[in-house]
């Protein structure tokens, strides 16, 4: 069954849902589940947890997962998902992070707005910018303060941010496509050159940032005006 009665209806913006997701096998540390359980419990939200288990639920009936979806790593999966999840259902989505605030402010401040596409934190520092090399990332580390950060933010759907995200995110992984067939994930923090126990060296060939901060990070700069700053961000300590 699916998780709502309609998906092509569901309206995350407006139900106020946040969307989390553990995409891999392994159990959650103890640090992980309290941190879960405060955002069910401060944010004042329904939230959405996406695991292994329900993820093929959140497929949209007219727009699949990209193929490649399967052949990510456990951590790309998320970074992936959390773009899906924006554009084609909008609403809240936050890593698993301790959080003290209660979000129904932020989504009402979003939804007041429709000339803006998403509400974020503003970035941490220049050192919290996706490790792009220049002219980009120098530009990205001096306009830091004009860009939001990954952990926590809430999306209008189908908006033109989450349009060009989705787009661009999936011309990454149409360029990766026939490496990653060949080179799937071993890890679930896989990426490319990672040392594996045996010395070898993962011939998985997308970097760490490769499918979120390096994608994402530009196109806030590119639309910072159509993306509100709140102080909506998570713990940065003791989640792990």
């Amino acid at each position: 069954m699916n998780p709502v009665d309609d998906l092509r209806a569901f309206d995350g913006l407006r139900t106020g849902v946040i969307f989390c997701a553990w995409t891999g096998m392994n159990p959650m540390s103890a640090q992980r589940v309290q941190a879960l359980l405060s955002i069910q419990l401060q944010t004042g939200c329904p939230v959405m947890l996406l695991t292994a288990a329900n993820i093929p639920h959140w497929q949209h009936p007219e727009h699949p997962f990209h193929p490649a979806f399967p052949l990510l790593s456990a951590t790309h999966q998320a970074d992936y998902l959390r773009v899906y999840l924006m554009h084609h259902y909008g609403g809240g989505y936050t890593d698993i992070k301790h959080t003290h605030r209660a979000w129904a402010p932020f989504f009402a401040r979003l939804r007041a707005a429709p000339g803006h596409d998403a509400l974020g934190y503003t970035e941490i520092g220049p050192h919290g910018v996706a490790p792009l090399p220049p002219p980009v990332g120098d530009l990205l580390r001096q306009h830091y303060d004009k860009l939001i950060g990954l952990c926590a933010f809430i999306c209008r759907r189908y908006s033109p941010f989450t349009q060009a995200w989705m787009e661009r995110t999936h011309a990454v992984l149409d360029d990766k496509l026939e490496q990653l067939r060949q080179h799937p994930a071993r890890h679930p923090q896989d990426r490319h050159g990672a040392l594996f126990e045996d010395g070898s060296h993962s011939p998985y060939p997308l970097a760490w940032t490769e499918l979120l901060g390096n994608v994402f990070h530009p196109l806030v700069l590119q639309l910072a005006d159509r993306v509100l700053h709140d102080e909506i961000a998570p713990q940065f300590t003791n989640y792990r």
